[in-house]
């Protein structure tokens, strides 16, 4: 998915189906840093995890830098849990 403004990209988000391993992947979520702070990181990725039913599965499945507090805040608000990933 990407997010526009008019004809700029804002921001991007990519997930991919692994109904092998029972889930979809939230791959990337990224913004642009003059749209940072409005809101469209979590549009874009509550959007892409729409795509997990799509799918016939229940989760989704993402990674981030133990330093990203950013994004480790966002998939909290989202729901996402620590766990291991065998």
């Amino acid at each position: 998915m990407i997010s526009l403004d008019g004809d700029t990209w804002c921001g991007l988000a990519a997930t991919s189906d692994r109904r092998g391993a029972g889930c979809v992947f939230n791959e990337m979520t990224g913004v642009t840093r003059p749209y940072r702070g409005r809101g469209l990181s979590i549009a874009m990725k509550t959007y892409g995890m729409r795509f997990a039913g799509l799918c016939g599965v229940d989760r989704v499945r993402t990674v981030h830098h133990p330093e990203n507090t950013a994004a480790i805040e966002m998939n909290r608000r989202l729901g996402y849990v620590d766990a291991d990933w065998d």
